[in-house]
């Protein structure tokens, strides 16, 4: 095939292909990894998904897809002699797939003797249960698991690492399942196996691998929240004593602001992206910048009510969040942090909250790039989660 690129049969059991995928846009990258050196990107490329101004899951797949493939050549076009990679990370973000934390109990008065194939069995009877919650709002044929993680196993109301040949009356699992259309993810490996012919393909939700490398980079934060906002949704992890214990989404985004400005200038999505854009760089006129300001006030309180609304769940396990962790493209850093520190939401600390920003600047110490390569700190993530997976 034409987008045929790793051909060879030896492959690189140091090298990374990471593939992100968002709303708004596709990203690939090189990397290099070692046990004992920071993982080392050495090219990357950026491609948009083209706006869509009514959400269609057949249009936007085959949008994905086409901007999946332009990046995948673009990298292609600077490496035609390397070897291919013996692994491919590929990390969604929404719309592309759901994340559910999952608790399991099983009681025996008699007791019961904890094997692996007692804890797959518990876990395959979960996951089809899963489905079926889910298959209201997401069509059971199409619907596929693409990691599944067991965080911690309780053997009689105990956390115990080495739980099995253990015999227990009380067994409980914490996991966390990602799931996705079938049909898109079949879409996305055929591309991938047709570019680098031999390598493994994984899978996660951006969000675990986003909480992986914030758990390394900030070691004393048990406690937390992660919001990856994409250009058409904003992912809440909420991470309670280093585990992932909600995941949340609302329909909001970047491209919320954009529509906003369109619907209401009455002009065309070229015209409010670029509107946008000077906005948020602070370029516009006085009398500009005031009706942007107005057009956007009530984006601003949805947003943010959204925001609230989503965390508003029973405050079980926790105390109040103080410090929140958050991704988002680079020009609308400011808006969302300052929505963030702003919010009201019962579950942040009512002192206060700290908001940090995970771009290149707080991410440099621990993953380094090429000469020449883009700075892409979704990507960055993404390598030193790979690293851990790969190089644990």
């Amino acid at each position: 095939m034409a987008l045929s690129f790793f051909t060879k049969k030896t492959l690189d059991t140091s090298s990374v292909l990471l593939v992100d995928i968002g709303s708004a846009s596709v990203g690939v990258a090189r990397a290099q990894l070692s046990s004992h050196a920071s993982p080392v990107i050495i090219d990357t490329t950026r491609n948009d998904i083209p706006f869509q101004e009514s959400l269609s899951s057949s249009r936007f797949i085959i949008a994905m897809n086409r901007a999946l493939e332009n990046a995948l050549k673009d990298i292609k076009a600077k490496h035609k002699a390397a070897v291919a990679p013996a692994h491919i990370f590929c990390a969604l973000s929404s719309p592309w797939f759901v994340l559910k934390s999952r608790r399991i109990t099983l009681a025996k008065e008699e007791g019961v003797l904890v094997t692996e194939k007692l804890i797959e069995n518990l876990l395959d009877e979960d996951t089809e249960r899963l489905k079926k919650e889910l298959s209201s709002t997401l069509p059971s044929g199409d619907i596929m698991v693409i990691e599944r993680k067991v965080i911690k196993i309780r053997l009689n109301g105990y956390e115990i690492k080495e739980f099995y040949g253990k015999k227990t009356t009380e067994l409980e699992i914490e996991s966390v399942v990602s799931l996705s259309s079938r049909r898109a993810i079949e879409t996305i490996k055929r591309l991938l196996s047709h570019f680098s012919v031999g390598s493994q393909i994984h899978f996660t939700a951006f969000p675990l691998a986003a909480f992986s490398a914030i758990r390394d980079i900030f070691p004393k934060e048990q406690n937390f929240l992660f919001l990856d906002i994409t250009g058409e949704a904003t992912d809440v992890s909420l991470i309670v004593r280093d585990t992932v214990k909600e995941t949340m989404l609302f329909p909001r985004g970047k491209n919320f602001f954009i529509r906003e400005i369109s619907n209401k200038k009455k002009t065309s999505h070229e015209e409010a992206v670029s509107l946008f854009s000077l906005f948020l760089r602070d370029e516009l006129g006085a009398g500009e910048k005031q009706m942007i300001e107005n057009i956007i006030k009530h984006s601003r309180d949805e947003w943010r009510e959204r925001f609230e609304k989503a965390l508003d769940i029973p405050l079980v396990y926790f105390t109040p969040v103080r410090k929140v962790f958050f991704t988002a493209d680079a020009d609308s850093k400011k808006l969302f942090g300052e929505l963030v520190a702003s919010s009201r939401a019962r579950m942040l600390d009512k002192n206060g909250c700290e908001v940090c920003y995970l771009d290149y600047a707080t991410l440099s110490n621990f993953v380094t790039f090429a000469s020449g390569a883009m700075r892409d700190p979704f990507l960055m993530l993404e390598a030193l989660f790979a690293k851990k997976m790969l190089l644990p």
